[in-house]
């Protein structure tokens, strides 16, 4: 994903090529230790249209984490 900082603030591309903010203060974990298996099982978990809009903020931070797809995901 492409990012960028204006005024101090990160922002993520989305595929559909508009920038969304991100909350940079929050450390993604790396894969396999225990904040990422549990930010993926509690962000898979969530209700809601997220899975079919690649603009959500759930469906991006799950991109940025580098989560693993859930039933009915849209593929990035």
């Amino acid at each position: 994903m492409r990012t960028k900082t204006v005024d101090g603030r990160k922002y993520i591309q989305a595929p559909t090529g508009k920038w969304v903010l991100v909350n940079s203060l929050v450390r993604v974990g790396k894969v396999g230790d225990g904040r990422w298996l549990s930010f993926c099982a509690r962000s898979g978990g969530i209700r809601g249209s997220w899975r079919t809009d690649k603009e959500s903020p759930n469906w991006l931070q799950r991109r940025r984490w580098k989560c693993g797809y859930v039933e009915g995901e849209v593929k990035a």
